[in-house]
């Protein structure tokens, strides 16, 4: 895949994944932030851990999470007040912006609460359709690290996604073929796959090295779709399933959402055009981001079966750009013009997510502010599913007082 500003080569599972919310311009996605509230800016937890667009996989750094000190009287809204608002627990905020990071992996209830209400608001407003990565519930799957949770997910895929494709659409059936085939190959033990014909699947990069079924859900998907890349960026050969997928999370804590931007062809032969994205707002070895979105897209073909299994996978990216953008050789701007052109995110990306902050700060504000009698009140409709901004006149969906 060509870079707009690099992205990673493959998402959650490491495949096309998803991208956050980003602008074709990523220097500007900061600058033009709505500012927070004084509360949560004041009280940013460092985060040492990260996640994927796929739900949470094996973690190789802890999440420090910390309680707040509470206070009473103060406004969150003055630059001198003291933190106040009902929610105790905090999430980490990236430092560049001072955007509050909803972390996929080892994410608080707050998080999980305050992603949820936002789904349901991206939904009415945009209608916008959870995406379809089967049935995650059934009780003979044995995952690898317990059953993932895909609430902030979801929420980080539909604020970056440009496309809304029609609901039972061919668009929309390989995109949730795609983000399916990406949670079993970093949750699921291969022979428990649903998505490909074990008895003939392989993948490829770039046109190099073909990995067969022996070898490439072992490998896992960074490594198989970074083999081709530069060595000294990446040497796919010099890391497992394990450590190449916490380079990844730890770089990017929200995760590497993915979506399908055109189909040019059905089964047998799906050929497709995709587009990866994620905040830089963690570390990747020993190079830190400053929060910019880096911005992927890329070419992908998959062979089925007449059950519809997919036999063989090719993708085709532009890895060595994105790895420069990920250690610092190359600034996120690089690229931009390069791979197939992409909108801007339809819910407005980042910018939405800290507008609809705002919006929850205030509202959980007028809660405290009633004190015991407001406390476990949930008002019916939220401001945020009206139009996505502004400040609430009733209660608040997405209050932290529930979560004691």
């Amino acid at each position: 895949m060509n870079t707009n500003s690099s992205d990673k080569a493959h998402g959650g599972a490491g495949s096309p994944g998803e991208r956050d919310s980003d602008s074709d311009n990523d220097d500007e996605v900061y600058d033009t932030l709505s500012p927070l509230p004084n509360d949560v800016l004041n009280n940013a937890v460092e985060f040492n851990d990260l996640g994927t667009e796929e739900g949470p996989a094996p973690s190789h750094h802890d999440y420090y999470d910390q309680q707040c000190p509470e206070s009473s009287g103060a406004d969150p809204f003055s630059p001198v007040a003291a933190p106040t608002t009902a929610a105790s627990r905090r999430r980490s905020v990236e430092a560049s912006s001072g955007r509050p990071i909803f972390p996929v992996h080892n994410p608080t209830k707050q998080d999980l609460t305050h992603a949820r209400k936002i789904l349901e608001a991206l939904q009415t407003k945009h209608g916008f359709v959870t995406p379809d990565r089967g049935n995650l519930d059934d009780p003979s799957i044995l995952w690898k690290e317990g059953k993932p949770d895909y609430t902030i997910a979801d929420m980080v895929y539909m604020l970056g996604k440009t496309k809304n494709h029609a609901p039972g659409s061919l668009e929309e059936t390989v995109e949730n073929f795609v983000k399916t085939w990406e949670m079993e190959a970093t949750h699921k033990e291969f022979y428990q796959w649903t998505t490909v014909d074990q008895s003939s699947y392989e993948v490829q990069a770039n046109g190099g090295k073909v990995y067969s079924s022996y070898e490439a859900p072992w490998v896992g998907n960074y490594n198989w779709l970074l083999s081709t890349c530069d060595k000294e960026l990446y040497d796919s050969t010099n890391e497992t399933f394990e450590s190449s997928h916490g380079k990844f999370r730890y770089a990017f804590p929200e995760g590497f959402p993915f979506e399908v931007l055109e189909v040019f062809s059905g089964p047998p032969k799906i050929t497709f055009t995709w587009r990866h994205w994620a905040i830089f707002s963690g570390e990747f070895e020993g190079h830190k981001g400053n929060g910019e979105t880096i911005n992927m897209t890329g070419f992908g073909v998959a062979y089925m079966n007449d059950k519809l299994k997919a036999k063989k996978i090719e993708i085709y990216m532009d890895s060595n750009s994105f790895l420069q953008v990920l250690r610092g050789k190359k600034k996120c701007m690089e690229g931009i013009n390069q791979g197939m052109a992409v909108g801007e995110p339809i819910a407005g990306g980042v910018e939405s997510l800290a507008s609809m902050m705002e919006v929850l700060a205030l509202e959980e504000k007028e809660i405290e502010s009633l004190g015991d009698a407001g406390d476990g009140m949930i008002r019916e409709e939220s401001t945020l599913g009206e139009n996505g901004t502004g400040k609430s006149s009733g209660f608040c969906p997405f209050s932290g007082m529930s979560l004691s």
